[in-house]
């Protein structure tokens, strides 16, 4: 089972490593079909307006290998969609959801950050990079970064009307991490209390 093996965060990585190709495509796609009515084969085109271009290639490649959890190869070729496009968002931000998975959060945090200063003018993208950022913060335990970084987020969705975000979602992610920070605090005092019941147990047995 997907959802028990990965948990919500892994289920919404999928989903928006998969959207953020498919969105790609379609706009190769649009370009495509502008510039041939009638192309019937695949065609591949460096500028991607009469046929796939060589760097969304490299990104479904890269998609398969990450699907089939092969994640070295697809971090190998998201890079290689890079150096074909070092400045579209798209290629930094699928090489940090394969750094994720390959447990190299460091690595994907690095990648995000460079798929947000390429994002400026897709709305989406850059929705998709702010939330995944958030998440990535919640798994590292960094509450109060997270909690920046899902108003970020919400911000955003609300300022931007093309982001196609998800409005609730930052608001349900602060009440987790807001009782996170709660228990977490508890946990703590107990840790100390014990702490102090241990050194007074071994001061008396002295």
């Amino acid at each position: 089972n997907f959802i028990m093996r990965y948990g919500w965060p892994g289920l919404v990585a999928f989903g928006l490593i998969l959207s953020a190709s498919s969105l790609s495509f379609a706009d190769e796609g649009a370009e495509g079909a502008k510039g041939s009515k009638s192309a019937t084969t695949k065609r591949t085109d460096p500028k991607g307006i009469t046929g796939i271009s060589p760097f969304m290639e490299l990104i479904a490649k890269g998609s398969a290998s990450y699907v089939a959890r092969d994640y070295a190869t697809a971090v190998t070729t998201f890079q290689e969609a890079i150096q074909k496009a070092p400045s579209r968002a798209l290629g930094h931000y699928m090489l940090g959801q394969a750094f994720l998975a390959d447990k190299k959060p460091a690595e994907a945090d690095g990648a995000w950050q460079t798929a947000l200063r390429y994002a400026e003018k897709d709305p989406v993208l850059r929705a998709k990079t702010l939330f995944v950022i958030a998440d990535l913060r919640e798994q590292q335990q960094r509450w109060d970064d997270a909690l920046t970084a899902w108003k970020a987020y919400a911000d955003y969705v609300a300022s931007e009307a093309n982001a196609k975000g998800y409005p609730g979602t930052p608001t349900d992610r602060a009440r987790v991490v807001e009782k996170r920070k709660e228990l977490e605090t508890k946990y703590a005092k107990v840790k100390e209390r014990i702490a102090q019941r241990e050194q007074d147990a071994a001061a008396k047995a002295k």
